[in-house]
């Protein structure tokens, strides 16, 4: 599989035409035809295309963005008689821009009530980026309250958060809830789907129940955990 794949799968699991995909992204849909043929091997269009169509940046290869990600045409894209500033030509600067590496931002959480969790709009500071994370946009941490995840999950844990990851059976995950105007969550295990509800789990008190697939349709899975 090459990343002209990534592309054309994404596109066809959301349902997309070329055409909407590319006036989405502001091409035209020729393009988006050479990327899925494979015509093309760098495309000033894909940052676009891969913010759009949420994919992982680190799945796709530097070269593929054109020159401002490197390569010898780099030097033209700040004129034929400038060199290109230093930073331009480290991989790592245009990681960091991405967010890629470096600290992910940490947010704190107050009990919300049932088993649910009030989480700060703004990050309260920074956590070091753990190995489960790197290479991952928009990642993120929570630093938990509430006991029942415990022992799974103590409060004053703190959980990292990784958006991209498909969501499995059996994996723990933050459920968002679009119902109240706060940003209301929830920590459970995922089971199952049950058409219009998940199935989850709780330890404390034990028991599995449903989530309303509609209320809480936004699912972060958690990749790992920092004991308090």
């Amino acid at each position: 599989m090459t990343w002209h794949d990534l592309i054309r799968e994404a596109r066809e699991a959301r349902g997309l035409s070329q055409a909407k995909l590319a006036r989405a992204v502001g091409v035209s849909q020729a393009i988006i035809g050479k990327i899925e043929l494979k015509q093309v091997e760098t495309t000033k269009a894909l940052r676009a295309l891969v913010e759009y169509l949420e994919l992982d940046p680190s799945q796709f290869p530097a070269s593929a963005f054109g020159p401002w990600m490197g390569g010898p045409d780099l030097a033209r894209a700040f004129g034929a008689e400038a060199a290109p500033p230093e930073f331009a030509l480290d991989p790592a600067y245009w990681a960091m821009a991405a967010g890629l590496v470096g600290d992910i931002p940490l947010y704190a959480a107050a009990e919300g009530g049932a088993g649910n969790i009030l989480i700060e709009r703004d990050a309260i500071g920074q956590e070091r980026r753990p190995h489960e994370l790197q290479g991952v946009k928009n990642g993120y941490a929570i630093l938990i309250v509430g006991e029942s995840m415990v022992p799974e999950f103590e409060p004053g844990d703190t959980l990292y958060i990784n958006p991209k990851l498909p969501i499995l059976p059996n994996t723990s995950c933050v459920f968002y809830s679009n119902k109240n105007d706060e940003p209301t969550a929830t920590v459970k295990r995922y089971l199952t789907d049950k058409g219009d509800a998940w199935l989850v789990r709780q330890h404390q008190p034990p028991k599995d129940f449903e989530l309303d697939r509609l209320e809480w349709a936004t699912r972060h899975r958690i990749v790992s955990k920092k004991l308090r």
